[in-house]
């Protein structure tokens, strides 16, 4: 038994196997909450009519629990497959695919795209009520691995239910095809009592439930069923077949169009990191229909010919930026002159000028290495980046009025004729907005830099790397600028996951470059936001 007690092997939730019914588990759910009206979270009865619906549809007995636990377990494989949320109010918010699949919208190709790209970790999984959590190292697809298994013309283009089990499901991310392909092919050529030993080995490692001297066989009790479920759903994407109860097998006569297919799905729904902006942003994302889903050409660089290589070394050198799709021609020529000549840095802005929709989306690059920085300075540009692609022009560590340098990161200039000060706080565990602080920037700060460059000073902010408190003393800053300077000048705090997501959510509905500092700055009101939902409810009750 693995020591921490997380799950070292795959898992998912499975009261309906077959994705050809996900849209009638969708349909019961709509008539069980009055069209999604009905607030889900803690409301029993409603569980209860949801397992109702789910028998009159005909795609589940038609006994209910006394508790509502199976209308529960059958939300939750409805959250896994990114097709709904729960919101922090405890409704249930319909993803675009979820939309989609309830208005009976291409609903095989929406489907299929939503079982390839479920991934470890995703939204439902990192729910605080999910136990035991998966282990933190897992990156993985778990249906993409899979079929690239039963491909593999090592394996001679099959993978049994028993491999799958023992040691495809082990695997955490990816990058373990061709380690999980010789450890299968070492399987078969061993003999009896070395495979029993290999098998007795994975249980002892993996299995994160109390272990018992049956060993392998209980390793294979428990976790074969799950196998059995992800060979029946990968089946269903028509890149393998399931050989029930046996195996999954490949198409040897097919392979090159089955690789490039397989390449082309990790081209368009790259490995999605949203997860650590938010369960509802990474939710809403992979949740998206295919119709509306706007691909990122980050983190899929394969370079061939010299141009490609050119563009793949340009795209590589932007990967530190937020968003591509928000930087003007210069900006991208002054990112990429230390790398490149002239000549090369004209053809690359050519090319993605020409090309700004494949860039379209947040570079999940970016989202890791922002969040967790741990350089003050670095963590202090990454957010004076995030802000510009927020529409604000800004100037970072800029000289007050009087010409002396002091200590304020960013000046977010915005409007024409407006623009912001904000400090970013770089602080392992929470920020506190202190006393001190609040005399720091409402006697310095906010009378050094007001009227600067004769625009008018608006708001002040702080950017927290992690938690923050002290949320009352913004109002005290404001009192007290007023009383110095003579203006109202509201602030705000902000945690660097809720920038992030604010600026996805942008990215992702299409709002203009040129409206997004006006919409952020509609939320300065003297508040501290630790989600974007927190933020973006404030701007629904604004507009």
């Amino acid at each position: 038994m693995n020591k921490k007690n997380t799950r070292k092997v795959w898992f998912i939730t499975r009261p309906e196997r077959d994705p050809r019914f996900h849209q009638e588990a969708l349909l019961a759910l709509q008539k069980a909450t009055d069209d999604f009206r009905l607030k889900w979270a803690g409301n029993r009865e409603v569980h209860k009519r949801y397992e109702e619906e789910l028998a009159n549809m005909g795609i589940k007995r038609n006994n209910v629990s006394h508790d509502g636990s199976g209308g529960r377990t059958w939300m939750a494989m409805l959250k896994t497959f990114s097709y709904c949320y729960v919101d922090d109010d405890g409704y249930i918010r319909l993803t675009k695919v979820g939309e989609k699949l309830i208005q009976g919208e291409k609903v095989y190709e929406n489907t299929r795209k939503q079982v390839l790209t479920l991934q470890y970790p995703n939204a439902y999984f990192l729910e605080p009520g999910f136990r035991p959590k998966f282990d933190e190292g897992f990156r993985i697809r778990p249906v993409l691995f899979l079929i690239k298994l039963a491909n593999d013309e090592r394996l001679d283009f099959y993978v049994t239910k028993e491999e799958i089990t023992y040691f495809a499901m082990t695997a955490q991310k990816d990058s373990q095809l061709d380690e999980i392909v010789h450890k299968i092919l070492a399987f078969r050529k061993a003999g009896p009592r070395e495979r029993e030993e290999m098998k007795q080995d994975i249980a002892a490692k993996f299995d994160h439930r109390e272990r018992s001297d049956k060993g392998a066989r209980d390793f294979y009790e428990a976790h074969s069923d799950v196998a059995h479920t992800f060979m029946l759903i990968s089946d269903y994407t028509g890149l393998v077949e399931y050989i029930r109860g046996k195996a999954l097998k490949g198409d040897s006569s097919k392979i090159n169009e089955i690789k490039q297919e397989i390449a082309e799905i990790e081209k368009r729904y790259p490995f999605n990191t949203r997860y650590m902006i938010s369960l509802e942003r990474m939710a809403e994302n992979s949740g998206l229909d295919v119709d509306s889903y706007k691909a990122s050409r980050y983190g899929n660089i394969k370079p061939a010919a010299n141009s490609s290589k050119l563009r793949a070394k340009a795209e590589r050198i932007l990967a530190q930026f937020p968003s591509i799709e928000s930087m003007s021609k210069e900006e991208i020529a002054g990112a990429l002159q230390k790398y490149l000549s002239p000549r090369d840095i004209e053809k690359v802005i050519h090319e993605i000028v020409e090309n700004k929709d494949d860039f379209e989306g947040i570079n999940s690059d970016f989202v890791e290495t922002y969040l967790n920085e741990k350089d003050n300075l670095a963590f202090e540009d990454k957010t004076g980046q995030i802000f510009s692609a927020l529409g604000f022009d800004v100037a970072m560590r800029p000289k007050a009025k009087n010409g002396e340098r002091t200590e304020i990161e960013i000046i977010a200039r915005y409007g024409g004729s407006k623009f912001g000060i904000i400090d970013a706080k770089n602080y392992a565990g929470k920020f506190p907005l202190s006393s001190s602080l609040v005399s720091h920037m409402a006697s310095e700060y906010i009378p050094n830099y007001t009227g600067y460059e004769g625009k008018e000073l608006t708001f002040f902010g702080y950017v927290t790397a992690n938690d923050f408190s002290g949320e009352r003393n913004l109002e005290k800053i404001s009192d007290k600028a007023k009383r110095i300077t003579g203006n109202p000048i509201s602030g705000f705090l902000v945690t660097a996951r809720t920038l992030l997501g604010f600026l996805d959510y942008c990215i992702e509905n299409d709002v203009p470059l040129e409206d997004r500092a006006e919409l952020f700055v509609k939320a300065v009101k003297n508040k501290g936001y630790k989600s974007l939902e927190a933020l973006l409810r404030e701007l629904k009750e604004t507009i």
